[in-house]
């Protein structure tokens, strides 16, 4: 066990805290390393949270798996439901989607109870992305448009600022642009002044590949390489990935094979290492799209059947239909 858990646990409670406070969450995993199970809820649930967000979803899950019955023992219901949104979320990395959304629906459940409208906001938030992810945008947009509401009425700045930036995602697949462009901007706006920075740097992603979308690889490219430098420095290996990704996309169609290779690579890495579905299929058919227009039939096969079984785990049967397109064609 590590020196740091020898010390009072309020002096440990109070340093974790300020690593919280400053987003330092690599140092919060290595102090909470060993942690036992008996130790209290809310180190329990920050060890975990602080897993989530430095990319190691497997372990999250599995820590959440051994702690949801100490918390359930110990009648901590606030804590419990706060567990579950965690569990939901570990599990949408991983692409286990029934088990996050069935997480997601007990917390929601637990919520609705108790009347916890932070946690009601969350869970709401997150259904409304599993929701998107498997097509169904009218409900997808309709849980953020729930979940807005809560977060203005608790001042949860970066609550608002979450869902904007999902409203954003969901009107880009449906390919309303202008729409898309606004909500990142409301997204961007809300995170500012420090409030999310880790939201603020997705916001550049989503308007990244908006720019991209609209032909202008040059701006999707600087655009969403200040975003990865900003995730780099913010412990934030997942979305960091994913603007790699986007950066990769846009340097290739700029001519920069080399560039581009080398950030999918970097991309890939990242979601496998930490088992996150989604950021590995969206790389593989980015890639497979650029293989494809450089003639190199094997390596776009590959990437594309590869993305195709992930999609197809994640239910994105729109994306499995494209890719089953763009190979026929």
């Amino acid at each position: 066990m590590p020196d740091a858990l020898a010390d009072a646990p309020d002096d440990l409670t109070r340093r974790v805290r300020d690593l919280v406070a400053a987003g330092a969450w690599p140092d919060v995993v290595r102090l909470l390393d060993g942690m036992p199970r008996g130790a209290t809820s809310e180190l329990l649930l920050l060890r975990a949270e602080a897993l989530t967000r430095v990319g190691d979803a497997r372990t999250a899950r599995m820590w959440l798996y051994e702690m949801i019955p100490a918390l359930i023992a110990r009648s901590d219901r606030a804590s419990h439901r706060r567990a579950l949104n965690l569990l939901g979320a570990a599990c949408f990395y991983l692409g286990e989607l029934a088990e996050a959304s069935d997480a997601f629906a007990a917390a929601l459940e637990m919520a609705t109870e108790e009347d916890d409208l932070l946690i009601f906001a969350r869970a709401t938030n997150n259904l409304g992305m599993i929701a998107n992810l498997r097509g169904h945008h009218e409900s997808a947009l309709g849980h953020y448009r729930l979940a807005v509401p809560t977060y203005q009425r608790l001042g949860q700045r970066r609550g608002v600022a979450e869902s904007y930036h999902n409203i954003a995602i969901t009107y880009r697949d449906l390919g309303k642009l202008a729409e898309a462009d606004e909500y990142e901007r409301r997204a961007m706006d809300y995170a500012a002044e420090g409030v999310a920075p880790r939201v603020a740097a997705m916001g550049m992603i989503g308007r990244a590949e908006i720019a991209l979308r609209r032909g202008d690889p040059q701006l999707a490219r600087g655009t969403s390489e200040r975003a990865a430098a900003e995730l780099e420095r913010l412990h934030d290996p997942v979305n960091e990935a994913d603007a790699r990704r986007l950066a990769a996309t846009a340097a290739a169609e700029l001519g920069q094979f080399d560039d581009a290779e080398s950030a999918f690579e970097h991309a890939l890495s990242v979601a496998r290492t930490g088992g996150h579905a989604l950021i590995e299929a969206e790389t593989l058919r980015d890639r497979a799209r650029v293989y494809l227009t450089r003639g190199r039939q094997t390596e776009a096969r590959r990437d594309a059947e590869a993305a195709v079984a992930l999609f197809e785990r994640l239910g994105a049967a729109s994306e499995v239909t494209a890719l089953r397109k763009m190979m026929s064609g």
